[in-house]
């Protein structure tokens, strides 16, 4: 009896003992595994919130991570009606401090308040007005801050590109051109949307401290990556300066020799982020293709001397007009001829006659393929898309189109920056390294995320006519087309030209685009550079600030 007796007490403490366990484990599950999950769930019953677009987009930077956006702090308000005790107080006082918030914006205001949900009023406040309104701590109301990007001081607007959208319509923004389209799954936030939240306590009231809270998804913020280029801030700003102080249309873009990297490239007219980009000021003229008139000539005497055609010192005779067995002729630029010229001093000045005969002797298909050789059908790395122009040299099966395209006119339409990858390609003896425009992409620690690879350096011309196409170029400079380019001390050495456009002015004379393609210093080569301008001639001042530069 006293046995069966003791067996219940012990089965009984097992009981208890099991359940005990059971209870114990259970609410080391729930504090433990579900503790987050469920303080999140706590919380979702506190708080009220209004859901905004992800505002924390990457940034684009420079190569030595300075930002090209000019982003800039903006200060707005969040109104929760629920909040508001007295709607007419409510509006005094922020009347009070916004003194440009006319009765048509406050007929808005109280109109959103009565709707009773969460809105941000059109308006963007001061540095100063925000912090105001946050002192006065008005029931309801809250100010928050964010950075947008693209502002008056923003650099390199066609390369970077624009976005579209709103963090007010719930959703981030989106790239629609340039590096912003190209990288735009890189720079966007992971999470597409944040919330702006207030606690409150049981009764509905802000908890004390009136703080505003981000919420992500499971309390997490995340941020885009940035995206490195090899531009120079400050070569793009003084190359920048340069064309906005001569008002032109065109494009200039320098690229650094030993690494091809490309460190200024700009494009005018610019654009207004502000004010919306305007009919033609989109175009992007670095990287659109156009005809390069005689800077094509470089080329042309890049295949002559490969192919042993011609020598520097053959000697020509211009009499101001090439005449074909068709019957069709091609006029020198000088109407009575150059008389008996050199091939260098062809290429100094520039004759149109010599430079058709060369290239009758090279023939249609072995100027394209140097051409493509060349990379002046390429694009520039980190800067491809399914839209982005490729240099076209396709020449008819006539000698006069042939002709013609020796001039860079019919059948050749090369880019800025092409042309000035041409230039470092004949600074650096004959080696093609293909122009990179991005570098990397970054996290937010600034940790390396991927690296944007590039092809080695591919010798395209013998180095012995690459030290002879410097020494021509040299010489353009010092007593050709040129001088207006020449970079004292230092020293510069380029090729001038002129493309026909078929149009003509208000005067009836033909309109045509004016090119400059170098480099600098004839010592050791550091930058090339392409300016282009469109309808008009290459200002002195212009041409000697760029090739300075």
């Amino acid at each position: 009896m006293y046995y069966w007796r003791e067996s219940r007490f012990i089965l009984l403490f097992f009981c208890f003992l099991l359940v005990f366990l059971f209870l114990e484990a259970k609410l080391a599950y729930l504090q433990l595994a579900k503790g987050e999950e469920l303080t999140l769930k706590a919380v979702e019953q506190r708080i009220i919130s209004y859901e905004i677009g992800n505002f924390f987009r990457g940034d684009i930077e420079d190569r030595k991570g300075r930002s090209l956006l000019d982003s800039q702090t903006v200060y707005r308000i969040l109104v929760f009606p629920s909040l508001v005790s007295d709607p007419i107080e409510c509006c005094q006082q922020l009347n009070s401090v916004l003194s440009i918030y006319d009765a048509l914006k406050l007929a808005d205001f109280e109109a959103n308040l009565k709707k009773g949900n969460p809105f941000v009023p059109e308006i963007t406040l001061t540095e100063s007005e925000a912090h105001k309104i946050s002192s006065q701590q008005i029931a309801g109301i809250y100010t928050f801050s964010y950075e947008q990007r693209n502002g008056s001081s923003a650099l390199a607007k066609h390369i970077v590109g624009y976005t579209s959208g709103s963090i007010f319509q719930q959703k981030p923004e989106e790239g629609k051109s340039g590096i912003e389209k190209f990288y735009n799954e890189e720079l966007s936030p992971a999470e597409p949307t944040l919330e702006l939240a207030v606690v409150v306590d049981s009764r509905g009231k802000p908890l004390p401290g009136r703080r505003l809270l981000l919420r992500g998804d499971k309390g997490l913020v995340s941020r885009g990556n940035d995206v490195v280029l090899t531009l120079d801030l400050d070569v793009q700003q003084a190359v920048e300066e340069v064309l906005d102080g001569k008002a032109v249309k065109g494009a200039a873009v320098v690229i650094d020799i030993p690494t091809g990297e490309v460190r200024a490239v700009v494009s005018r007219p610019s654009y207004s982020y502000s004010k919306g980009v305007l009919s033609g000021e989109e175009i992007n003229r670095s990287t659109e293709l156009y005809h390069p008139g005689s800077v094509f000539k470089i080329l042309v005497a890049a295949a002559a001397l490969a192919e042993g055609l011609v020598t520097p010192d053959e000697t020509f005779r211009c009499d101001g007009k090439y005449l074909f067995a068709s019957g069709e002729s091609i006029s020198c630029w000088k109407k009575d001829g150059h008389g008996e010229i050199s091939f260098r001093e062809a290429f100094a000045n520039s004759c149109n006659q010599v430079f058709v005969e060369v290239a009758l002797r090279l023939g249609r298909e072995r100027l394209e393929d140097y051409a493509e050789q060349l990379g002046l059908t390429k694009c520039v790395i980190g800067y491809e898309g399914p839209t982005t122009p490729r240099g076209k040299v396709r020449i008819g099966k006539y000698d006069g189109q042939l002709g013609n395209a020796a001039l860079g006119q019919e059948g050749v339409q090369i880019s800025p920056v092409n042309l000035a990858a041409l230039a470092a390609t004949v600074a650096r003896g004959g080696e093609y390294l293909q122009p990179t425009l991005v570098k990397k992409v970054c996290d937010a620690s600034g940790e390396t995320v991927r690296e944007i690879s590039r092809p080695a350096a591919i010798r395209v011309l013998p180095e012995s006519v690459s030290r002879e196409l410097q020494k021509m170029m040299e010489f353009t400079v010092k007593e050709g087309t040129g001088k207006k380019a020449d970079v004292p001390v230092l020293g510069s050495a380029g090729k001038t030209g002129s493309a026909e456009t078929g149009k003509k002015d208000e005067n009836g004379q033909p309109v045509n685009n004016a090119w400059f393609v170098g480099y600098a210093p004839l010592e050791k080569p550091q930058l090339a550079l392409a300016v282009f301008v469109e309808g008009e001639a290459l200002g002195e001042n212009l041409l000697q600030f760029c090739s300075r530069k």
